[in-house]
């Protein structure tokens, strides 16, 4: 049980991180425009404002999902949805 906690929490960490990636973009596209006297202190927060949201966001998801047993085939269809939508989306001239 503790292995497939751990193993658990491993994986949603590095969804997290890798969903972070797109967070770093549009933040330093933000920061690019305010004084740089305050792009450290932007960047910053807007860092730590994106992953505190993106922990709190993810610990509400698993734990709906693990209480609405619907919820999860619900949750696997809309990911295949955006998923369709963004190949269609890149391929589409």
């Amino acid at each position: 049980m503790t292995r497939t906690v751990l193993m658990s929490v491993l994986l949603i960490a590095l969804t997290d991180v890798a969903l972070q990636l797109d967070n770093a973009l549009a933040i330093s596209s933000v920061a690019s425009g305010v004084p740089s006297s305050y792009r450290l202190p932007v960047l910053a927060g807007g860092v730590l404002l994106a992953a505190g949201c993106l922990l709190l966001f993810t610990l509400i998801g698993s734990n709906l999902i693990e209480r609405i047993g619907w919820l999860k085939p619900v949750a696997g269809l809309a990911l295949v949805v955006i998923g369709g939508k963004l190949v269609v989306d890149f391929f589409r001239p």
